[in-house]
């Protein structure tokens, strides 16, 4: 007896699994925090990071939206975001994890303020951390995962991919074209929505473990922000 083959709703149950499981680690509100030093730097770090997973479920369920429709290039583009969201909030755990071996009070404050209020418009005055620098630090943790994003990325430029590739089917030698919104057929599966699943799997593991990082990071932060930080 063989096992039966995976199918296009087993791949959308399986998104909509760890949708659900990231919802369910989402919060409505903060209490006002108490005036210590050390205490706006905490807040300010658990703000970047709830705040990143509002935009993963948010981005990621309109992009398996997208995919159950047949829209492969908006449901790669939306995918895109995610990863590069997700990239960020594996960013923020790498820098959490080491400032508890080797605190840095000054230089965890810059990247989280850089993190949570930058901007690259300068709307804001602190500047944006880089996507690919944050894009190249997960892939060096989750093999994988930064060719899957560059693939998502042509989808979400006018490129090959991202326009003739999918919005025409084409006959070589006669050049005879027919245009829709997948002509081809082309599976969601393989050109995008398994690169959704696959950073979904890693947001949520990342979240898992932020959130194990939580208590430590506060005690590492209070230890040494007497004086250094005050609020």
């Amino acid at each position: 007896m063989t096992d039966e083959p995976i199918t296009f709703d087993d791949h959308v149950a399986s998104a909509k699994a760890m949708l659900q499981d990231l919802r369910g680690r989402q919060i409505t509100q903060f209490p006002a925090y108490q005036q210590r030093p050390g205490e706006k730097l905490v807040r300010l770090t658990l703000l970047w990071q709830h705040s990143l997973l509002y935009r993963i479920v948010d981005v990621a369920s309109a992009s398996l939206r997208m995919f159950e429709a047949g829209r492969l290039v908006p449901g790669c583009t939306l995918a895109r975001s995610v990863y590069e969201s997700v990239a960020h909030l594996y960013y923020l755990h790498k820098k959490m994890a080491a400032f508890i071996v080797s605190p840095d009070i000054p230089a965890i404050a810059n990247l989280v303020i850089r993190g949570s209020w930058g901007s690259k418009d300068e709307s804001t005055e602190p500047e944006a951390i880089q996507v690919l620098t944050a894009i190249n630090h997960l892939g060096k943790a989750y093999p994988g995962s930064e060719d899957e994003y560059f693939h998502l990325c042509e989808y979400a430029h006018p490129n090959f991919k991202g326009a003739l590739g999918t919005y025409a089917s084409m006959e070589i030698p006669s050049m005879n074209v027919e245009f829709g919104l997948n002509p081809q057929g082309l599976p969601m599966v393989a050109f995008g929505l398994g690169g959704l699943e696959l950073i979904l799997t890693v947001a949520t593991e990342i979240f898992r473990d932020l959130q194990d990082l939580e208590q430590d990071f506060k005690k590492a932060v209070y230890e040494n922000a007497e004086g250094k930080y005050p609020d």
